[in-house]
């Protein structure tokens, strides 16, 4: 039932916001996050935000997500659900890739410039993803599509990430319900 209660969330909150992503983490992935705690979880991501700052227009969009799942939560509670999408956008989290590091471990390379600010955008094979500090493109050699997330974040330099990739994949909430019942989860 908790696993309705928070899928249908995602399902609600990616059908009346747009900007809404919902990620899923590797289900057998350890995590030192509080939401970790729990088999199912989640958390709300703002940015990016340079750290240290104050973004008006994120903390009021913020607040205006906050406010839905409060009423999302409020209407459940009550037994009426609102109106929910079947299907929605899934990103499921593949993997880390670490920047381009020399002999001692010192970076070498930086995001591409067509890659920085791309958050949740299509990336091939052979697309531009860094840019060694002597001009030297890298480019992408691995799986086709994935869709790179947290890219250039602060918080992930002394993590070796320069950014997770992801898959993405439209699902059905009732066939991923059906699922987390399966495998016994929520």
């Amino acid at each position: 039932m908790k696993s309705l209660i928070l899928w249908g969330l995602a399902a609600y909150l990616s059908g009346i916001n747009p900007l809404v992503k919902v990620l899923q983490y590797p289900l057998n992935q350890e995590h030192s996050y509080l939401r970790s705690l729990y088999e199912l979880s989640f958390a709300i991501e703002v940015g990016p935000v340079a750290q240290g700052t104050i973004d008006a227009e994120l903390f009021l969009q913020t607040e205006a997500l906050i406010s839905s799942i409060l009423n999302f939560v409020e209407l459940y509670n009550q037994g009426r659900i609102p109106e929910i999408s079947k299907t929605f956008t899934l990103y499921q989290q593949v993997k880390s890739v670490d920047y381009p590091r020399d002999e001692q471990q010192r970076i070498r390379a930086m995001i591409h410039p067509q890659l920085q600010f791309k958050d949740y955008n299509i990336l091939h094979y052979g697309d531009p993803l860094f840019l060694s500090f002597d001009g030297e493109e890298i480019l992408y050699q691995g799986e086709s599509p994935m869709f790179p997330i947290f890219i250039n974040e602060a918080a992930y330099y002394e993590k070796q990430i320069a950014m997770s990739l992801a898959i993405k994949q439209q699902v059905n909430l009732k066939d991923l319900l059906l699922k987390y019942e399966m495998l016994g989860i929520g």
